[in-house]
């Protein structure tokens, strides 16, 4: 298991919330917004009107399917970062074509895990 760093989630209000680097490693800027959804994760960082926005994803485990191309809907990811609770290791699908953190490293998305994702609401 890699070694990963100190990541940090800084909000307009003064709130930091601190986490370890997920995918990407970085710095990167954008509106904070939530997603609620318990599934849907690859179509919410696909869909165009996340375009520069941080997302940040209540539900607690995320990335256990994996990604695949059926599932976009559109042919990129469109997030400036990702903030998620606890990442799957593993995708478990069968229609599985790459982990979720390694779709987000190609994509040049910095990611933060270990967060209390539900805290920042």
């Amino acid at each position: 298991m890699d070694k990963k760093s100190a990541a940090y989630l800084v909000l307009d209000d003064g709130r930091i919330f601190e986490g370890l680097s997920w995918a990407k490693e970085g710095e990167t800027f954008g509106e904070a917004v939530f997603s609620t959804g318990m599934t849907g994760y690859q179509e919410t960082l696909t869909d165009p009107s996340y375009h520069k926005q941080i997302v940040i994803m209540t539900a607690p485990h995320v990335g256990n399917t994996g990604v695949n191309k059926s599932d976009e809907e559109s042919e990129k990811i469109w997030v400036s970062g990702f903030v998620v609770r606890n990442p799957s290791p593993i995708s478990s699908n069968w229609r599985s074509e790459k982990s979720l953190e390694q779709e987000l490293i190609d994509s040049d998305v910095v990611g933060i895990q270990g967060v209390d994702t539900r805290a920042i609401t």
